[in-house]
C-alpha cells in the first residue's frame, strides 16, 4: 500500500512493466527489431477496459511490444469479467521463483518479474499486490455495471438525458431567435451604415446580415456542443460504449486542456513580455515628453534646433520598439520552432529585397533633417520643382508649387540633386531679387541706374535698407545690360514681387522717355547721328543732313540704248 501511495503522489497510475503468460513462453530468440524503431516500440501502452486505462505497460520484452502485451492483458481481464462461474473475483498473488503471478482463482492474469521491479525501483511483491488490487477493483466494478439492473437503470438515465437534451436545444433555438430579434431592432433603431465622410463603406443591411450569420453560427456551435455532451453522457452509461464516450469527451476536453496547459507553461514568458512591453512604452512616453518640451521651447540646447525635436523623437521611438522586439523575440510563442524560423527568414529576405530604395530614402531623410537643408514653409527649388515645403517624412518630401501642384519627391532624389533655398537667409540678411533690362547706348547710364533704383523702391516688398543697387553686366553690340538687385524679407511672395518690380520698371522708363531695347526690334533712324548721350557729344556737333536721291531707271536705260 505504501508503494501505491507513492505512485498516487506522482499524479498518475502505476507505470508497470507487465509480463504476460505468452511472454513467459516466448521463444528464446527474439524477432529482429530495427534500431530506428526501438524507441517507438518502447512507448508506454495502456491496458484498456471499457475505454479506461487500468495500468500502463511501459516497455516491451522480446518480440512483444508494450501495445501487444497490454492488449493481451486486457483480453484476459475481459474474460475474467465475463466469467460468472467465479462468483468471488478475488485476485491473489502467487510467488514462483523470480516472479509473481497475478491470478483470479485458477485464471492467470499476468506475471510480475524481478526485472519489472528493478525497472520501477520498487519491491516485486509490492508491485504485484498493487496490480492485484487494481485488477480486482476493475473486475468488481465492471460486473456491477454490466448487471441487468444496472443496464436498465442506465437506459432510464439515458432517456432522461435525451429529454433534457431536447429541452436544451429548444432553449438554445429560442434564446438565439430572441437575440436575433433584439439585434435587428437595435440595428434598425440605432445602428446606421459605416461611412467615411460621405462614402458608404458598409451598408446597414450588410451589417444586419453579418450579425445574423454570427448568431446562426453561435447557435450551431452551442447545439453541437450540447449534442457532444449528451452523447458523451449517454454512451458513458453503458460499458460497451464507454470507450466511444471517452473519445467524444476528449474532442472537447483535449483542446481546452492543451490550450490551458500551453498557457500555464507560457505564463512566465508572458509576464516577461508584458514587463518589457510596459517598460518600452514608459520609455517612449518619457522620450516624447522630453522632445515635446524642446519643441515648445521650454528646454533649449545651443546646437539643437527646434525642428529637430519631432524627427528625433520618431527615430528614438523606432529604436526603442526595435530594441524591445529583439529582447522579447526569444520569449514569443514558438519562436524556437523550425516553422517560425523559416517564416522569419522568408520575411527577412522579402524585406531586404524590396526595401532597398525605402532604406536609402529613410537614410536620406535623416541626413536632410540633421543637415538643416530646409524647413517646413521654405520656398525652394529642387531640380525643376519650384515651390514651398509643405511636408517632410522619413521617405519623401512634398513640395507645393506656385500653381498649387503637390509634388512628392523621394528623399534620395532630394539629397542627390542641387537645391536652392530662398527662405533661409531672407528674414535675417534678406533675399536679393534681381532682373535685367537692356538699354541703348544713347541713354545716360547714371539715369538708368536711378530709374531702376526708383522702380525697386516703389515695389512694396522691397526693402529700403539695404538700398537696391545696379550692375552693368554686359556691353553688347547694340545695347547695355543693366541688372537691378533689390532686397526682400518675404521669399514666399517673390513671384509677386518680381511682377510688381517689372511693372514699375516699365512705368519709370516710359515716364522718362527711355526705350527698353529688349526684345530686339528694328527701326529706321538717321545713321549719321552718333549713338552717345547728347551731353557727352563734342562741342558744336551737328548731325549730317539726311539725303534722299531718286534715280529714274527707265531714263537711264533709254539713254544707254
Amino acid at each position: 500500500m505504501a508503494a501505491a501511495a507513492r505512485w498516487g503522489r506522482i499524479g498518475a497510475l502505476l507505470v508497470l512493466t507487465a509480463a504476460s503468460p505468452a511472454a513467459a513462453q516466448a521463444p528464446a530468440t527474439p524477432r529482429p527489431v530495427d534500431q530506428a524503431l526501438e524507441a517507438e516500440a518502447e512507448k508506454p501502452a495502456p491496458v484498456l477496459i471499457s475505454g479506461e486505462a487500468v495500468i500502463w505497460i511501459p516497455t516491451g520484452a522480446g518480440q512483444y511490444t508494450p501495445a501487444v502485451r497490454a492488449a493481451g492483458i486486457a483480453a484476459r481481464l475481459e474474460d475474467a469479467i465475463a466469467d460468472r462461474s467465479v462468483s468471488n473475483p478475488t485476485v491473489t498473488v502467487v510467488d514462483v521463483e523470480d516472479s509473481s503471478e497475478v491470478r483470479m482463482g485458477p485464471r492467470l492474469l499476468m506475471i510480475v518479474t524481478a526485472m519489472d521491479a528493478k525497472r520501477l525501483g520498487a519491491a516485486r511483491a509490492t508491485l504485484a499486490q498493487f496490480v492485484a488490487q487494481q485488477f480486482e477493483k476493475t473486475i468488481r466494478e465492471e460486473r456491477l455495471r454490466r448487471a441487468p439492473g444496472a443496464v436498465i437503470r442506465s437506459g432510464l438515465y439515458g432517456l432522461g438525458a435525451t429529454i433534457v437534451f431536447a429541452i436544451l436545444v429548444w432553449l438554445i433555438v429560442r434564446s438565439t431567435r430572441w437575440v436575433r430579434e433584439r439585434a435587428e431592432y437595435w440595428r434598425a433603431a440605432r445602428l446606421g451604415a459605416v461611412r467615411v465622410q460621405d462614402a458608404e463603406i458598409v451598408s446597414s443591411d450588410r451589417i444586419g446580415e453579418a450579425i445574423d450569420r454570427a448568431i446562426r453560427l453561435l447557435r450551431l456551435i452551442l447545439v453541437l456542443l450540447a449534442f457532444d455532451l449528451f452523447l458523451t453522457y449517454v454512451l458513458g452509461l453503458f460499458p460497451w460504449t464507454r470507450a466511444v464516450s471517452n473519445a467524444l469527451l476528449g474532442y472537447v476536453v483535449s483542446p481546452v486542456r492543451i490550450v490551458a496547459e500551453a498557457f500555464i507553461d507560457y505564463l512566465p514568458n508572458l509576464l516577461f513580455v508584458i514587463f518589457i512591453s510596459l517598460l518600452i512604452r514608459g520609455a517612449i512616453r518619457l522620450v516624447k515628453m522630453f522632445f515635446r518640451q524642446i519643441e515648445e521651447g521650454k528646454i533649449v540646447f545651443k546646437n539643437f534646433p527646434v525642428e529637430w525635436a519631432d524627427p528625433t523623437y520618431k527615430i528614438s521611438r523606432l529604436l526603442l520598439i526595435a530594441f524591445g522586439l529583439v529582447v522579447v523575440f526569444p520569449y514569443l510563442p514558438a519562436s524556437d520552432s523550425a516553422a517560425f524560423t523559416g517564416v522569419s527568414v522568408f520575411v527577412g529576405v522579402l524585406f531586404s529585397l524590396s526595401s532597398s530604395s525605402a532604406i536609402s530614402n529613410a537614410i536620406a531623410g535623416v541626413v536632410l533633417t540633421y543637415t538643416g537643408a530646409f524647413r517646413l514653409g521654405d520656398r525652394v527649388k529642387l531640380g525643376e520643382t519650384f515651390g514651398d515645403i509643405i511636408d517632410t517624412s522619413m521617405l519623401a518630401t512634398r513640395v507645393r508649387t506656385i500653381k498649387n501642384e503637390d509634388i512628392t519627391i523621394p528623399n534620395s532624389l532630394v539629397l542627390g540633386s542641387a537645391m536652392t533655398n530662398y527662405s533661409r537667409q531672407a528674414s535675417s540678411m534678406g533675399l536679393i531679387l534681381h532682373t535685367s533690362v537692356t538699354i541703348g547706348y544713347e541713354a545716360p547710364w547714371r539715369e538708368i541706374h536711378e530709374l531702376l533704383i526708383d522702380a525697386a523702391l516703389a515695389t512694396p516688398e522691397v526693402l529700403a535698407t539695404p538700398r537696391p543697387f545696379v550692375w552693368q553686366t554686359a556691353l553688347n553690340d547694340f545695347y547695355v545690360t543693366y541688372e537691378i538687385n533689390a532686397y526682400t524679407a518675404n521669399a514666399r511672395d517673390m513671384i509677386n514681387t518680381y511682377a510688381v518690380l517689372h511693372s514699375n520698371i516699365q512705368d519709370k522708363f516710359y515716364a522718362a522717355g527711355v526705350e527698353i531695347m529688349s526684345p530686339h526690334y528694328t527701326s529706321v533712324r538717321d545713321g549719321h547721328t552718333v549713338q552717345i548721350p547728347e551731353a557727352q557729344r563734342p562741342p558744336g556737333y551737328r548731325a549730317p543732313a539726311f539725303r534722299v536721291e531718286h534715280v529714274d531707271v527707265d531714263s537711264i536705260s533709254r539713254t544707254r540704248s
